[in-house]
């Protein structure tokens, strides 16, 4: 199975297909609490059934370019996501949305991944800025963006709704100028 982008020996980024409805499902039922705390569509997804919707829905947005989801393979273990969940075409702007297991955190697996996905954005998808909502309080993903060079621009009070509550969120933005600036991965 050839991969979207390559990472490294182990972490590859595959496109949706209907064989990782299954896998994605797996994984999603048996870190359910952990993913809860951060994202809000996990009650939404009870069954296979649910992930091979989730799978029709992202080949068909991956086609029409209103997102770009990508499924996370470490070896052959999918084991997170990594994606562009709004595209702003007009101003060469777009949204990233990612989650990595916990047991897999820590390892530079979603580092590596994220810096692959976005040189692919500026480079091959011509955007200009790359933006991510972190929920207050996810340490971890708001060192990621700082790690790869984004600038958290501010918060968002009540910018969430999840599981019948607001949470708020901070605002991470990077432009391809600075990208450039960086060295590479």
């Amino acid at each position: 199975m050839r991969p979207f982008l390559k990472i490294d020996d182990a972490t590859s980024l595959h496109l949706p297909r209907h064989e990782l409805a299954l896998p994605l499902f797996e994984t999603i039922d048996e870190n359910r609490a952990y993913l809860r705390t951060w994202l809000p569509w996990v009650d939404g997804i009870c069954s296979e059934a649910d992930t091979k919707t989730f799978m029709d829905e992202s080949m068909a947005q991956n086609r029409d370019g209103t997102r770009l989801s990508t499924f996370i393979l470490y070896g052959e273990r999918l084991v997170g996501t990594i994606g562009v969940v709004n595209f702003n075409r007009d101003h060469r702007k777009c949204e990233l949305g990612y989650w990595l297991l916990e047991d897999l955190q820590g390892l530079g697996i979603m580092s590596k991944a994220a810096a692959r996905f976005v040189e692919y954005l500026f480079k091959t998808k011509g955007m200009n800025r790359v933006e991510a909502q972190v929920l207050t309080g996810n340490l971890r993903s708001g060192r990621l963006m700082l790690s790869l060079g984004f600038q958290r621009e501010g918060s968002l009070k009540q910018a969430v709704f999840m599981y019948n509550n607001y949470h708020d969120a901070e605002i991470y933005g990077l432009v391809k100028e600075d990208w450039s600036k960086r060295k590479s991965y």
